[in-house]
């Protein structure tokens, strides 16, 4: 199975993680889980069709080509046949800043991307299915993106910055001193964060920290339990265990011995540079 994960340039980092393309063909259905990531995505898929299960839905059927926002909880890909997805990792805000969407709306969803930009679904669509070559695919979606950011954008200038900070961060972000620092009022911060990344800032910085944490212990079953509490910024045992059973429905100890990340499937995980390891098993 392949996997990788591709840079975007350099007028575009601050608005994408990645782009990632998934090929394979498993011998059997594939049961994938994925930990929520604190990213938004849009995905095309070219191949067969998969299925998710989350707090919201059980084995539904993803749109071909969709628009995501966060996620509140693990969730499960059910797939068969032959794998074959490209999609773009966004930071937090960027699909607010780029479509104006409440992002409330899109979170534990993945919404039909013609339900949005009918033209451009079905044009990148066409184009992903017949390019020859992965990194095509991926410079297909680069140009579309580059064409965006010639169109006016929507979005506060400091929800921008308190959201990435919160992502960089790696959720270790104290959202009491962060909103000290915002020139508007706490309620009216919190209403726009809201409307712009799709949860509340302690929501957000709480699932961006487990999100870390679980890309800490991706593919490794034997996996150092207190090293990984210490660098996901937990400091206590108690509340390390906590936010495993709530996102989980597990103790780090089992979630370590049976998740099914994509890391636990695909040998030697091609990643573009050093930063972009913790995202090995989300995005989709």
């Amino acid at each position: 199975m392949f996997y990788k994960k591709y840079r975007p340039a350099k007028v575009l980092e601050d608005f994408v993680e990645c782009y990632f393309v998934w090929e394979g063909n498993p011998e059997k259905p594939l049961h994938i889980e994925s930990p929520p990531n604190a990213l938004g995505s849009l995905v095309f898929n070219y191949q067969d069709e998969y299925y998710i299960s989350n707090q919201k839905y059980k084995k539904k059927a993803i749109p071909a080509c969709f628009i995501s926002g966060q996620a509140l909880s693990n969730y499960t890909f059910h797939l068969q046949g032959t794998i074959g997805v490209v999609g773009i990792a966004f930071k937090p805000v960027t699909i607010y800043h780029f479509y104006g969407l409440p992002m409330y709306e899109l979170t534990d969803e993945r919404l039909c991307f013609s339900k949005i930009c009918s033209a451009s679904c079905i044009e990148l669509h066409e184009s992903i299915g017949t390019a020859k070559s992965k990194k095509e695919k991926v410079q297909i979606l680069e140009n579309y993106l580059l064409r965006i950011l010639e169109r006016p954008k929507y979005g506060e200038k400091a929800i921008i910055e308190s959201a990435n900070e919160i992502f960089d961060s790696k959720g270790q972000t104290n959202i009491a001193e962060l909103i000290d620092k915002v020139p508007m009022s706490r309620r009216n911060f919190e209403r726009k964060f809201l409307e712009e990344v799709g949860i509340s800032p302690k929501t957000y910085a709480k699932i961006r920290r487990f999100g870390y944490t679980c890309s800490l212990m991706a593919g490794n079953r034997e996996v150092n339990l207190m090293d990984v509490l210490y660098e996901g910024g937990y400091y206590d045992q108690s509340h390390f265990i906590k936010d495993f059973k709530y996102f989980s429905g597990r103790t780090p100890r089992k979630y370590a011995k049976t998740n099914v990340e994509l890391a636990n499937y695909v040998d030697g995980i091609t990643l573009v540079e050093q930063r972009l390891q913790e995202a090995d098993r989300q995005l989709l």
